[in-house]
Order: structure tokens, then C-alpha cells, then sequence
């Protein structure tokens, strides 16, 4: 699926996990950023879905609570989307989570797209540490994503799985989009993809995207999956996300699967992965000095990433 602008829609992670200093963002600090990036032109403000991860190293990292933050960016913010990156199914019962989604894209006055995932036990410390049953991730989040998409679609759903049930749930008062607020299901192996091509309107493939290869790589994933279930792939949007790391002269630096290049660089791989079938990209963005993995957004980063989004242009 090509968006029909020639570039992919552009999000960003709120920074609710700790920068490379260990410093964590306030609240105050969050909203200027969520401004910022609502004046320069992103498309979706995105906020993770931990309580706490462990590093490598064993340092333990705790996160602000998603749907919180989420809110409070709905009032402090007009224009752009904002969306947990990603829900975890294992975290809320579905029913509740499509509860809270209608009521934020009240709230929101409609700019909520729900982003959920299995989540992955073994790799997120949140489970033991808060007590959410581990058992079948895969599972749950299979009939998650159905309660879901169904209770989203105006249904009254009477649902009874081996980790999920419903007698007669409805959505009402509905929220301010008839037709259900877009789903977009997160994604990685054969599985998880049959989820997302049964019950998503898109994919978020969860997988560092590096340019256009990747991309398609990940689109022709879709199109099996979509295959699979008897689906059109091009009734099925593709997203995901990269990284880039700035110097100070605002050129991302090479990482091994970061993309990088100068301003027209990034701008022409940015599109070239748009003509790869790619709708949406949340950006992680960092600088050289910061070795994380996953950066934490900081204004430093988000100014050297201006004229990216300016040279884009609107989508």
C-alpha cells in the first residue's frame, strides 16, 4: 500500500523512559516536546506501552504509565494523531482497552489510533514485576485483537475464548467516528501477522526498518499473511518504525540498521520506503552521543530533525 503523497506519515515516541543521562522527561518537559512536534509537522505523537524493562547491563528502566500520558498529550495538543506504540494485550482486558480508546478519541476530538501488540513476556520485566498472566502471549492477543476490532466496529459481542469473554459488551456511547477508530496491529512472525491481516486496517511491523528492502521485505510478509486469511493486502496498511542519530551538524551517522545521511539523504529514503508500500514511520531520534538503542526524544534531537520534516512537506 503506497501513500499517495510520496512520503510516509511521520510519529514520534514521547519520551517516557529515561534519556542517556538517566534523567526522565517531565511532564512539563513532554508537553513542550508534543507542541513542538505538533508545530513542526508530525503526523503522530506515540508513548510506549512499559511499567519497566531491564537492560543489558541489568539497570533496571521504568516508564510513565501510557494511557495517562496519552490523555494529558490529547489537551495539551489540537492537530496531531496521538496512539500507544503499542498496547499490550496482556496488560488490559480488551474490552476495557477499546473502552478507553473510544473515550480518548473523544477526548481527542478523534486523532486516536489504537496500536496494540501480544507483547513479549520473556523480554519485558512489567509482567513478572505486576503480576499480568504470561502464559500464550501469541493467544491472547489473537482474541484481543478480535474483541477489539469488533467492539470498534459497533458490534455487541458476546465472546467466549480461552483467555477472553464478553457477554454483550457494547460500545456506547460511541466516540466521535461512526465507523470505529483505526486499528493497527503490531506484527513480527507468521503468527502475530495473521492477527494483523485478520483484524487490523494496519500492520505495524515490529522490526527496525533501514530503507526500502526492508520495507518490502516486510510488505511481502504482509501479503502472505493477507493471503493466508483471504484478505486484499491492499485493504491492509503498512507501518513501522527506525531510528536515526544526529551529529551536530544534523547528519545522521551510520549505524548498523539506523538509517543516515544527510537532510536530501534522509528525505530520499524516507520517500523511497513510502514507495515501498510504507504508510507510516515512527522515528526514534537520537544524537551521536547517545548510545541507547531506543533514544528517549530530547529537543536537541527534535530541532536536528526539522529540516528532515520540513523537506518532506505535508502529507
Amino acid at each position: 500500500m503506497t501513500t499517495s503523497t510520496g512520503r510516509p506519515g511521520i510519529g514520534l515516541n514521547l519520551p517516557t523512559w529515561p534519556r542517556a543521562d538517566r534523567t526522565i522527561a517531565s511532564w512539563t518537559e513532554m508537553r513542550s516536546l508534543a507542541r513542538d512536534a505538533e508545530a513542526l509537522g508530525v503526523d503522530m505523537l506515540w508513548v510506549p506501552d512499559h511499567l519497566v524493562r531491564i537492560l543489558p547491563s541489568g539497570r533496571p528502566v521504568g516508564f510513565r504509565e501510557c494511557w495517562t500520558i496519552l490523555t494529558a498529550a490529547a489537551e495539551a495538543t489540537t492537530r496531531i494523531g496521538i496512539g500507544p506504540f503499542v498496547a499490550c494485550a496482556g496488560f488490559r482486558n480488551p474490552g476495557l482497552l477499546a473502552r478507553m480508546a473510544e473515550t480518548l478519541d473523544e477526548v481527542s476530538g478523534g486523532r486516536l489510533v489504537l496500536g496494540l501488540g501480544s507483547g513479549i513476556p520473556d523480554g519485558d520485566t512489567s509482567w513478572r514485576m505486576f503480576g499480568f498472566e504470561a502464559a500464550r502471549p501469541v493467544g491472547r492477543y489473537a482474541e484481543s485483537a478480535e474483541v477489539v476490532a469488533r467492539l470498534l466496529h459497533g458490534e455487541t459481542l458476546t465472546f467466549s475464548g480461552d483467555h477472553v469473554r464478553t457477554d454483550g459488551a457494547t460500545l456506547e456511547p460511541r466516540g466521535p467516528r461512526p465507523a470505529g477508530l483505526p486499528l493497527w496491529l503490531a506484527a513480527k512472525g507468521e503468527r502475530t501477522m495473521d492477527v494483523a491481516a485478520r483484524w487490523g486496517d494496519a500492520v505495524n511491523v515490529n522490526t527496525a526498518l533501514a530503507g526500502p528492502d526492508d520495507v518490502a521485505a516486510a510488505a511481502g510478509a504482509a501479503a502472505a499473511a493477507c493471503a493466508r486469511v483471504g484478505r486484499d493486502p491492499a485493504t491492509l496498511a503498512l507501518t513501522g518504525w527506525a531510528r536515526i542519530a544526529f551529529d551536530a551538524g544534523g547528519h545522521g551517522v551510520e549505524r548498523p540498521g539506523w538509517l543516515s545521511g544527510s537532510t536530501p539523504e534522509l528525505v530520499a529514503v524516507l520517500r523511497a520506503m513510502a514507495g515501498a508500500g510504507l504508510a507510516h514511520v515512527a522515528v526514534y531520534l537520537g544524537t551521536e552521543d547517545d548510545p541507547s538503542p531506543l533514544p528517549a526524544l530530547t529537543p536537541q534531537a527534535l530541532e536536528r530533525f526539522a529540516p528532515v520534516l520540513e523537506a518532506l512537506g505535508a502529507p
